[in-house]
């Protein structure tokens, strides 16, 4: 890409002659290649004149001068080697952002950049531009930094480049406290300048200082109080510190300064969202969305909140038009198969989640999603499946073991159950679901290899406990915990109580469930079941919600929005 330069003579001379210019250009093989190139540097003005300018000065090199000629050529190359890399790098740094080619010109740049150093590494400028691409994605880290710290070293008379330079360098560090140090320094080298002390603030935002923060960006804008992406930053401070008017305001002032951009209403939406009031919210993302119609944060995050407001098709449409702009857009994806499920639309919402299972690589959370809805189904071997994949990815996830260990009760799979939740137990010891349902296989297989009344009696306490004794099906299991241990008095006692509970529920079969385990320890028997659910509905059949969680696998309504580790962000 080719770029005209506005060239001064006087100027463009300055950094080849630094190192003083020629007495006398003596005769020289060489010697008319370095006329030639001095007479070219004056005119230079694109890319393709500067690419003159360095071949002649080589040309000169290789053919040969005198020594003072040839310093004189090994400057004037350094330099329109610098010259030529700040152009293209331009195309990469510049404020209307990087050209679509730039690793490519990064790569050039950083190649006249070296050359230019090995000829003369006396000026900051060059060693300044190799830290700057080097830092940028894909970029030899370790290179930047080394380029930054002379940089900074030959700074030291000139405070504000220096401070500049700092600032860089903190981007690199990767130490908290180094990077704090650096910007301590600008801050106190460039005090007039309001960088330094938004990018500490930054920083300190990064590390949860809302108040901290807060200090340095009001300190910016005494600087410079109309810079509206520091009043954003500001709002961003103040939401951290749940001073929600004030955020409000300080978007508000962000917006009128900057209304191009949908930033500080998105901003706001956000602030809404966390104050508890979605309908602002909508209204601050509909604003991004007639400053930038196609914003994709945007139509996702009007998504969640209208679905909060209980909106689905209109947040349905949000998601659609998501994946019209993005198809294949795996956060659209998840976000639609949740809508999907939500609107009973569940097979719907499986395509959705194996087009994503398809093209993510490491987030288990879809697989999960997926198992859910396959149960749902009662797809119970994709089920499995889902869970185990999810596994894979990530062994430690609680729910996906909670997950499978239903799959395999719901198919009389007891020992296979009982050891996925022993494994989720160990991760969320307090989870009533995981507590109940284990401790119903506990109390009630007809397997006596698998059955541990005096263990099922501990977890069905706790899950009563965790419930406060309020949950019909859980006192249900601490009733049959007591009957397997043979305390049929204390059984009968708590299976009334679960019955009482129940009368309130719609649920005909969950009622008639509870008599009938009520009347088992009336007559002095223990309750035994082994499920045997379908692995897969029958074709004409219509296909079975998910199971209630007052139904007899004693599970957690497994439709309802997923637990935190399957729910989207908003």
């Amino acid at each position: 890409m080719l770029r005209r330069i506005a060239v001064c003579c006087c100027a463009v001379l300055l950094f080849s002659w630094t190192a003083g210019p020629p007495t006398a250009l003596a005769e020289g093989e060489g010697q008319e290649d370095l006329d030639r190139a001095i007479e070219a540097k004056l005119g230079a003005e694109n890319l393709r004149e500067l690419g003159k300018v360095i071949s002649l000065c080589q040309s000169a090199l290789d053919k040969g001068l005198d020594e003072e000629n040839a310093q004189f050529a090994k400057t004037l190359l350094a330099s329109t080697l610098y010259q030529r890399a700040e152009v293209v790098s331009q195309a990469i740094l510049g404020e209307q952002g990087p050209d679509q080619r730039w690793p490519q010109l990064r790569q050039m740049a950083l190649t006249d950049l070296e050359r230019s150093l090995k000829l003369n590494a006396t000026q900051p400028a060059p060693h300044l531009l190799v830290a700057k691409l080097q830092s940028l994605p894909g970029g030899d880290r370790n290179r930047a930094l080394e380029a930054v710290d002379v940089a900074i070293g030959m700074l030291e008379e000139d405070p504000s480049s220096q401070a500049e330079a700092l600032i860089l360098r903190a981007g690199l560090q990767e130490d908290v406290a180094k990077r704090m140090t650096d910007l301590n320094q600008a801050v106190k080298l460039a005090p007039s300048d309001p960088k330094p002390l938004r990018t500490r603030g930054r920083v300190h935002l990064s590390q949860g200082r809302g108040a901290e923060g807060l200090a340095d960006f009001d300190a910016a804008l005494a600087i410079e109080p109309d810079h509206g992406p520091t009043h954003e930053a500001r709002g961003l401070a103040l939401g951290m510190l749940e001073r929600w008017d004030d955020a409000r305001a300080s978007f508000t002032r962000a917006g009128e300064l900057s209304p191009d951009s949908a930033s500080p209403y998105l901003q706001r939406g956000r602030i809404n969202v966390l104050a508890g009031d979605t309908e602002a919210a909508i209204k601050d993302i509909t604003e991004a969305l007639e400053v930038d119609p196609d914003n994709i944060a945007a139509l996702l995050f009007r998504s969640q909140a209208l679905q909060q407001s209980n909106k689905p098709e209109e947040a349905l449409a949000d998601v659609n038009r998501v994946l019209e702009l993005q198809p294949g857009q795996v956060v659209g994806l998840r976000a639609r198969a949740v809508l999907l499920a939500t609107m009973g639309k569940v097979d719907e919402a499986i395509a959705d989640l194996e087009q994503v299972r398809g093209r993510e690589t490491k987030d288990p959370t879809p697989l999960v999603q997926l198992g859910m809805l396959y149960m749902g189904q009662r797809q119970i071997n994709k089920a499995v499946e889902s869970y185990s994949e999810a596994l894979a990815r990530e062994p430690k996830l609680w729910s996906a073991y909670r997950g499978r260990a239903d799959a395999y009760l719901s198919i009389g799979k007891q020992g296979e159950a009982i050891a996925d939740y022993e494994e989720a137990l160990k991760r969320e010891p307090n989870n009533n679901g995981v507590l109940n349902n284990l401790a119903w296989v506990l109390a009630t297989s007809p397997d006596d290899s698998l059955r541990d009344g005096k263990r099922a009696l501990e977890l069905a306490t706790k899950a009563c406990d965790v419930t406060e004794y309020q949950q019909a099906h859980i006192l249900s299991t601490l009733a049959a915990a007591y009957a397997e241990t043979g305390d049929f008095e204390t059984a009968i006692k708590w299976s009334q109580k679960a019955v009482e509970q129940g009368a309130d529920l719609d649920d005909e079969q969950i009622k008639e469930n509870l008599a009938k385990e009520l009347a088992s320890y009336q007559e002095g028997k223990p309750w035994r079941e082994l499920q045997t659910m379908p692995e897969e509905p029958e074709e004409d059949e219509d296909p079975a919600g998910p199971p209630d969680p007052d139904e007899d696998d004693r599970s957690e309504d497994e439709t309802s929005p997923p637990d935190e580790e399957t729910e989207l962000p908003m």
